[in-house]
């Protein structure tokens, strides 16, 4: 059986495949449509805000990695 911790590693792979294959769309929208999700998924849209941050983020820094 999985671990949580393992679980959460594997959401977040298949997370940042489907970031690299579709593309991230920001900008007013995203500030709109995070509260959005964060209550359809029964979470803190602040969280949710800080997540998707982070995997903006590792998403550029991955696609400029020297």
């Amino acid at each position: 059986m999985l671990s949580e911790t393992r679980k959460g590693e594997i959401a977040i792979a298949i997370l940042k495949l489907r970031l690299r294959e579709e593309g991230i769309r920001v900008g007013p929208y995203i500030k709109r449509e995070l509260p959005n999700k964060a209550k359809q998924l029964n979470i803190d849209a602040g969280e949710l805000s800080e997540f998707f941050e982070l995997m903006v983020r590792e998403m550029v820094d991955e696609t400029f990695k020297k």
